[in-house]
């Protein structure tokens, strides 16, 4: 049986196919992900910071140096133009719709989106259409798909920020990584596979966070708050991606995808003040429908530019 050369045929498939089958699992069997440890360890999100973690260390072993000035001016540009759009976006949408926001889509649900992120499906994209600084991208994007950069928008009022120790635990992998590959070539011929090799435990780890049931709660208003993250967050990327870094756009295209891990940010929404907890449920479901639809729309909009 062919299945892996089948599951290579889909873009991004190391990722999305075990993502989905996940997700079907835990949305109707979720015991088997909880029968116990090492089980539960490996296939949950328990694992998955250090899935991430071991991805930045891979990653780093197949960064060259020589081309730190190309990163800075790729993933930099479209780090910094994605944290723009979003914080932007985000207060003149609390500023003209207010907290509850408009078409069922709180504010707790439209910036826990726009500000997400898949790193694990854009490295995975990146991988089958990018190049080697798009893939050295993954450090940056890990430090701005936190929970604490919508976090940072909903309680600006506050002053709130990112903690620095979270810049540097994100960065800290990828260096460690890049400085062995750096000093002895053997190290990135070790880890060469690895990016590959974890990636379907990754798409395992997001897929067990995923609930259809829940996510199929949303219905219109899922939908909507998905064409409303492409509208404000892929089109913005694209232009930048093309116009200014003179790119085809992969990069921008596999930016753009919803995170299962942004579900958890109406939760931590709510914890920071009690005007958010009305929104907590329903923007949880909205944004797990949003998650669901972008993994299978996005690697379709990749594959159909790559073709033209």
């Amino acid at each position: 049986m062919k299945i892996l050369k089948s599951i290579k045929k889909v873009p991004g498939g190391l990722l999305i196919v075990p993502m989905i089958l996940s997700a079907i699992i835990n949305t109707f069997f979720p015991e088997i992900f909880q029968i116990g440890n090492p089980t539960t360890a490996l296939f949950t999100n328990k694992s998955t910071m250090v899935l991430v973690g071991l991805m930045l260390f891979a990653s780093g072993t197949q960064f060259n140096l020589n081309k730190t000035v190309d990163v800075i001016k790729r993933a930099g540009i479209l780090c910094v133009g994605k944290l723009l759009i979003s914080y932007i976006s985000g207060l003149l949408f609390i500023k003209f719709f207010g907290i509850e926001g408009v078409f069922g889509i709180s504010a707790v649900a439209i910036i826990a989106t726009i500000t997400s992120c898949n790193p694990g499906l854009y490295l995975a994209l990146v991988n089958d259409y990018g190049d080697e600084i798009d893939s050295a991208a993954f450090g940056f994007l890990n430090l701005i798909v936190v929970p604490a950069v919508p976090l940072m928008i909903l309680s600006s009022a506050s002053g709130q920020g990112i903690d620095l120790k979270i810049v540097i635990a994100n960065l800290l992998p990828f260096i460690l990584g890049m400085v062995l590959g750096n000093l002895d070539v053997d190290f990135k011929k070790l880890y060469a596979p690895a990016t590959v090799i974890l990636l379907p435990f990754m798409g395992i780890c997001f897929g067990s966070s995923i609930n259809f049931i829940v996510a199929l709660k949303a219905g219109i208003s899922g939908i909507i708050l998905t064409v409303i993250f492409y509208l404000i967050s892929l089109l913005p990327l694209l232009l930048i991606d093309r116009k200014v870094i003179k790119r085809p756009g992969y990069a921008a295209i596999a930016m753009s995808s919803v995170a299962g891990l942004s579900i958890s940010v109406p939760s931590l929404a709510a914890e920071i003040s009690n005007v958010y907890a009305p929104f907590m449920d329903a923007a949880m479901s909205q944004i797990a429908l949003a998650s669901i639809i972008t993994s299978i729309i996005t690697p379709m909009i990749i594959k159909y530019i790559a073709k033209k």
